[in-house]
């Protein structure tokens, strides 16, 4: 059992990985996020309480910015899934030429830089007027959340047996009456994974929000630049807002735990 020694030292180097990168900074981010007295000798607050949250809330800081992350993070699960459930169900179900290719080109904008996008984008939506609003700003979220619903719902289309369709049809059922009556009720918790993707992505989504939502769309991820990006570092606000940011992401964390099957994550499911 040579392997074994080797086997518990990845296991616990991976372990120190995670708590020092990880677990360590959000802990922290906790810790200045409920803080009310800090001297800077000290290893830990002083004092804790809401005083951080309280202020975000009374200068408008937080409610505006969340209000706007979490309307556009649902318009874009919306959108993502009536794009991707069609060209899901033609990957996932059926078998043609050049449909690697097709996968691939769903994928690419995962591989291209957001900053090279983003700002082609944002001169053709200055050139037409459509910019620094919700709707331009879920437009752009799309770009990195389609890959997500797109991957989720074709690995959750190529799990249903093909004969279910081809009895229906045969009954006299329409491909349309296919999709919503056999299909859609068996690629639930594909959809749930994609939307929790799609959802997750648009929430944190920086660059993108900040190229064409600025001026007066600003989100939580801007929010917390506004308070990192200038002179002075705001440790405690800017904690408090992560905070806020954070709780979506736990509770998708639980939910893919609870719902979601590793064969419907992206990249887990598809055949090649």
């Amino acid at each position: 059992m040579r392997g074994a020694p080797l086997t518990r030292a990845g296991i616990a180097i991976l372990t120190l990985v995670i708590v020092v990168f990880v677990l360590l900074p959000i802990f922290t981010v906790f810790l200045w996020a409920f803080s009310e007295r800090w001297p800077g000798a000290k290893l830990f607050p002083e004092a804790f309480g809401l005083k951080w949250f309280r202020l975000l809330i009374e200068s408008g800081a937080l409610v505006q910015p969340l209000t706007y992350s979490l309307i556009i993070a649902a318009i874009v699960v919306v959108a993502s899934a009536l794009i991707s459930i069609p060209a899901a169900y033609v990957v996932g179900v059926k078998r043609f030429r050049g449909r690697e290719i097709v996968e691939s080109l769903a994928l690419m904008p995962l591989i291209v830089p957001p900053i090279a996008t983003g700002v082609g984008i944002l001169g053709y939506y200055t050139q037409i007027g459509f910019k620094s609003n919700i709707w331009a700003v879920a437009s752009v979220h799309l770009i990195g959340a389609i890959p997500f619903m797109f991957r989720s719902l074709a690995a959750a289309f190529e799990s249903v047996d093909p004969a279910l369709e081809d009895a229906a049809r045969i009954l006299g059922a329409s491909r349309l009456r296919v999709l919503r009556h056999v299909y859609l009720p068996l690629i639930t918790p594909g959809l749930l994974a994609g939307s929790v993707f799609a959802f997750a992505w648009s929430l944190n989504e920086f660059l993108l929000t900040l190229l064409v939502g600025l001026p007066d769309i600003v989100t939580l991820p801007v929010q917390i630049f506004r308070y990192v990006g200038g002179y002075y570092i705001q440790v405690a606000p800017v904690s408090a807002l992560s905070v806020i940011l954070l709780i979506p992401s736990i509770i998708f964390l639980i939910l893919s735990e609870k719902y979601i099957r590793a064969e419907f994550v992206p990249g887990a499911g598809v055949k090649g």
